[in-house]
Formats: structure tokens, C-alpha cells, sequence
């Protein structure tokens, strides 16, 4: 619990909010911890969502297959992330997606429409705060949903990675960045197949680009990668 704990006090839900009042809230919403295993189903595509959730330890992603079959992962969310509140909050709260576990997975479901009530042991004040945590996600998730497209609109493989890592360098501050996944989750991300995926990375690492090891980015000319993207 001492774990789990942890990785709640580090999420935006919960942030500014001590452990103990975590725990209080977490009782009075009636969070559920699950666990699944790698490749289990979280939530699957077209049914109800009645929480969100928090993903304690592992990774979810949300797949998708296209009119041809091809299985596209839409996002990733890591240990400390929430998922499935977008859907949670609004009036169409069917899934468009199946949630599956990336790798073995604890998640804490959490029902926020609990979160809009004032029963219970936790302080008025706790509540306030987290809603406006909750709001404060929602904003980002809203802002990275126009990032996503404006990604996708770009007609090149490379200009699409440009515009990925420099997204990541904005988000972590940093010219070294780390993309989550897997190089075919990432693939799947982009619309593309995991070897074109490969030989595009290794034209840009020969071009004086970025240089790439295992998973880990360096954007060595972000002058460069911008203008791949228009910027």
C-alpha cells in the first residue's frame, strides 16, 4: 500500500494532496484495485465507462483496428497516469477503444462522479482540490489531443517523428527525451510499419538528427526538426 500510495501522491489527480487524505478520498469514492495480466482486457471497446483509473504499476494502451485489420495503438499510458476520464465526465461515456494491458498491470479504478458529491470522511477543501486537478487534466488532455493531430496531418514519416520528439522535448524539458513503448507500439502509433519506422530513424541518426539508443532520444539539431515540421 506504502507503493501504491507513493505513485498516487505523484499523480496530477492527487497532486497537493497529502497520503492520508488519499486514502480517506480513495475510500469515500469506493476505488477498486485490479490487477491484469499482459494482454488482458481493462475495458473493451463499446462498453460503459463507469470509472476512471490510474494505472499503479505496469502499462495500458488504447488499441483500435482499422478497415483493414491493422491493430493501431492510439495511446499509451505508463505507471502515475490516468486514463479513461474524458470518458468518465461526458454525456457519451461508451468506449471508443479497447483498453489492454501492455505488460502485467495494477490499476486503481476511481468512479470521479462520486468525486462531485461532499459525503464522507474526506474534507471538503480535499475534494475541491482534486476537482480542480481533475480540470487541470482534462485541459492537458485537451491541448495534447491537438497535438496528436497536427501530427498526424503531416504528410511525411519524418516530419510526423520530427514533430513527436519535439512535442516530447516540450513536455520533459529536455533535448534528450524518452518515447514509452515499444518501437512497434510506436509504429502502430504513427500508421506506419515498425521497419519503415526503423530505416527512417536511421536515415535521420545519418543526417546528424537525433541519435537514438534504446528508446532514448537525443535531438542533436532542433533547428532541423522543426523545419521538418513546418515550424
Amino acid at each position: 500500500m506504502d507503493k501504491e500510495l507513493k505513485v498516487l501522491a505523484q499523480t496530477p489527480l492527487f497532486n497537493g494532496v497529502s497520503d492520508r487524505d488519499i486514502e480517506l478520498l480513495c475510500r469515500d469514492l469506493s476505488c477498486r484495485r485490479a490487477y491484469y495480466e499482459k494482454g488482458s482486457v481493462v475495458l473493451k471497446r463499446g462498453a460503459p465507462v463507469r470509472s476512471a483509473g490510474i494505472v499503479l504499476s505496469g502499462a495500458v494502451q488504447a488499441e483500435r483496428n482499422s478497415a483493414d485489420g491493422a491493430l493501431n495503438i492510439v495511446a499509451r499510458h505508463g505507471a502515475g497516469e490516468l486514463f479513461g476520464d474524458v470518458l468518465n465526465v461526458s454525456r457519451e461515456r461508451c468506449s471508443p477503444v479497447d483498453i489492454v494491458a501492455a505488460e502485467d498491470t495494477a490499476v486503481l479504478h476511481v468512479p470521479l462522479d462520486a468525486l462531485m458529491g461532499e459525503d464522507g470522511a474526506a474534507e471538503a477543501a480535499v475534494r475541491t482540490r482534486v476537482r480542480l486537478n481533475l480540470l487541470s487534466e482534462l485541459s492537458e488532455k485537451y491541448w495534447a489531443q491537438g497535438d496528436r493531430v497536427t501530427l498526424l496531418r503531416l504528410p511525411t514519416l519524418r516530419a510526423k517523428l520530427s514533430c513527436m520528439l519535439l512535442i516530447a522535448r516540450r513536455e520533459q524539458r529536455s533535448d534528450r527525451v524518452t518515447i514509452p513503448g515499444t518501437r512497434e507500439a510506436l509504429a502502430s502509433e504513427l500508421g506506419v510499419n515498425r521497419s519503415a519506422l526503423s530505416r527512417e530513424l536511421g536515415r535521420m541518426q545519418e543526417d546528424g538528427l537525433v541519435e537514438v539508443r534504446r528508446g532514448e532520444f537525443t535531438l542533436l539539431d532542433v533547428a532541423a526538426l522543426q523545419s521538418n515540421t513546418g515550424e
